[in-house]
Protein backbone atom coordinates (compact mmCIF):
# COMPACT_ATOMS: atom_id res chain seq x y z
CA UNK A 1 0.00 0.00 0.00
CA UNK A 2 1.37 3.41 -0.93
CA UNK A 3 1.54 5.81 1.96
CA UNK A 4 2.31 9.50 2.12
CA UNK A 5 5.85 10.28 3.29
CA UNK A 6 6.11 10.18 7.08
CA UNK A 7 2.74 8.50 7.53
CA UNK A 8 2.70 5.27 9.45
CA UNK A 9 0.03 2.63 9.26
CA UNK A 10 -2.01 2.52 12.49
CA UNK A 11 -1.68 -0.57 14.66
CA UNK A 12 -4.38 -3.23 14.61
CA UNK A 13 -5.60 -2.09 18.01
CA UNK A 14 -6.57 1.25 16.45
CA UNK A 15 -8.43 -0.62 13.72
CA UNK A 16 -10.29 -2.70 16.29
CA UNK A 17 -11.10 0.44 18.27
CA UNK A 18 -12.45 2.08 15.12
CA UNK A 19 -14.62 -0.98 14.54
CA UNK A 20 -16.00 -0.73 18.09
CA UNK A 21 -16.62 3.01 17.72
CA UNK A 22 -18.38 2.50 14.39
CA UNK A 23 -20.56 -0.24 15.87
CA UNK A 24 -21.41 2.07 18.80
CA UNK A 25 -22.25 4.86 16.34
CA UNK A 26 -24.55 2.56 14.36
CA UNK A 27 -26.24 1.41 17.58
CA UNK A 28 -26.76 5.03 18.67
CA UNK A 29 -28.16 5.99 15.26
CA UNK A 30 -30.53 3.01 15.32
CA UNK A 31 -31.69 3.80 18.87
CA UNK A 32 -32.30 7.45 18.00
CA UNK A 33 -34.17 6.51 14.83
CA UNK A 34 -36.33 3.90 16.56
CA UNK A 35 -37.13 6.24 19.43
CA UNK A 36 -38.13 9.06 17.10
CA UNK A 37 -39.92 7.07 14.39
CA UNK A 38 -41.68 4.40 16.43
CA UNK A 39 -42.16 6.09 19.78
CA UNK A 40 -42.27 9.74 18.62
CA UNK A 41 -39.53 10.65 21.09
CA UNK A 42 -41.41 9.45 24.15
CA UNK A 43 -38.73 6.95 25.19
CA UNK A 44 -35.36 7.66 26.72
CA UNK A 45 -32.92 9.65 24.68
CA UNK A 46 -31.55 13.11 24.05
CA UNK A 47 -34.17 14.25 21.57
CA UNK A 48 -33.78 14.52 17.81
CA UNK A 49 -31.66 17.68 17.54
CA UNK A 50 -29.21 16.80 20.29
CA UNK A 51 -29.12 13.20 19.05
CA UNK A 52 -28.20 14.23 15.50
CA UNK A 53 -25.56 16.66 16.78
CA UNK A 54 -24.13 13.90 18.98
CA UNK A 55 -24.00 11.49 16.03
CA UNK A 56 -22.21 14.14 13.97
CA UNK A 57 -19.60 14.76 16.67
CA UNK A 58 -19.13 11.01 17.14
CA UNK A 59 -18.62 10.65 13.39
CA UNK A 60 -15.98 13.38 13.51
CA UNK A 61 -14.42 11.60 16.50
CA UNK A 62 -14.06 8.42 14.43
CA UNK A 63 -12.35 10.36 11.62
CA UNK A 64 -10.02 12.07 14.13
CA UNK A 65 -9.06 8.74 15.71
CA UNK A 66 -8.44 7.20 12.28
CA UNK A 67 -6.11 10.06 11.40
CA UNK A 68 -4.21 9.74 14.68
CA UNK A 69 -5.35 13.03 16.18
CA UNK A 70 -5.07 13.08 19.99
CA UNK A 71 -8.31 15.06 20.29
CA UNK A 72 -10.09 12.02 18.84
CA UNK A 73 -8.99 9.93 21.80
CA UNK A 74 -10.15 12.63 24.20
CA UNK A 75 -13.57 12.60 22.54
CA UNK A 76 -13.69 8.82 23.01
CA UNK A 77 -13.25 9.36 26.76
CA UNK A 78 -15.90 12.10 26.74
CA UNK A 79 -18.46 9.89 24.99
CA UNK A 80 -17.57 6.97 27.24
CA UNK A 81 -18.34 9.15 30.26
CA UNK A 82 -21.67 10.12 28.67
CA UNK A 83 -22.42 6.44 28.00
CA UNK A 84 -21.77 5.51 31.63
CA UNK A 85 -24.26 8.06 33.03
CA UNK A 86 -27.52 6.38 31.89
CA UNK A 87 -26.43 2.91 33.05
CA UNK A 88 -28.11 3.60 36.37
CA UNK A 89 -31.54 3.31 34.71
CA UNK A 90 -30.83 -0.15 33.23
CA UNK A 91 -32.48 -1.99 36.18
CA UNK A 92 -35.60 0.17 35.84
CA UNK A 93 -35.75 -0.47 32.09
CA UNK A 94 -35.53 -4.20 32.74
CA UNK A 95 -38.28 -3.97 35.38
CA UNK A 96 -40.68 -2.36 32.91
CA UNK A 97 -39.82 -4.79 30.14
CA UNK A 98 -37.65 -2.50 28.00
CA UNK A 99 -35.01 -5.15 27.51
CA UNK A 100 -33.83 -3.87 24.12
CA UNK A 101 -33.36 -0.34 25.44
CA UNK A 102 -31.38 -1.66 28.41
CA UNK A 103 -29.30 -3.90 26.18
CA UNK A 104 -28.63 -1.02 23.81
CA UNK A 105 -27.30 1.15 26.65
CA UNK A 106 -25.07 -1.61 28.02
CA UNK A 107 -23.69 -2.68 24.63
CA UNK A 108 -23.02 0.92 23.56
CA UNK A 109 -21.12 1.57 26.78
CA UNK A 110 -19.13 -1.66 26.44
CA UNK A 111 -18.18 -0.82 22.85
CA UNK A 112 -16.96 2.65 23.87
CA UNK A 113 -15.07 1.25 26.87
CA UNK A 114 -13.41 -1.35 24.65
CA UNK A 115 -12.40 1.34 22.15
CA UNK A 116 -10.98 3.54 24.92
CA UNK A 117 -8.98 0.65 26.36
CA UNK A 118 -7.61 -0.21 22.92
CA UNK A 119 -6.69 3.39 22.12
CA UNK A 120 -4.90 4.18 25.38
CA UNK A 121 -2.83 1.01 25.77
CA UNK A 122 -0.16 -0.94 23.95
CA UNK A 123 1.05 0.07 20.53
CA UNK A 124 -1.96 2.37 20.04
CA UNK A 125 -0.71 4.69 22.77
CA UNK A 126 2.74 4.69 21.17
CA UNK A 127 1.27 5.37 17.71
CA UNK A 128 -0.67 8.41 18.95
CA UNK A 129 2.35 9.66 20.90
CA UNK A 130 4.49 9.46 17.75
CA UNK A 131 2.05 11.58 15.70
CA UNK A 132 3.22 15.16 15.19
CA UNK A 133 0.60 17.77 14.34
CA UNK A 134 2.37 20.96 15.34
Amino acid sequence: MLMAPGRRIPPRRVGYALGALTAAWILSAAALSINQLLFHGSGIGPGPLLGVISLGVQGAMIVLVASGRPVGRLLVLFFLALAILPLQIVPRLLDVGSTLAALSLVIGCLLKATAAALLFTGDSALWFAARNYS
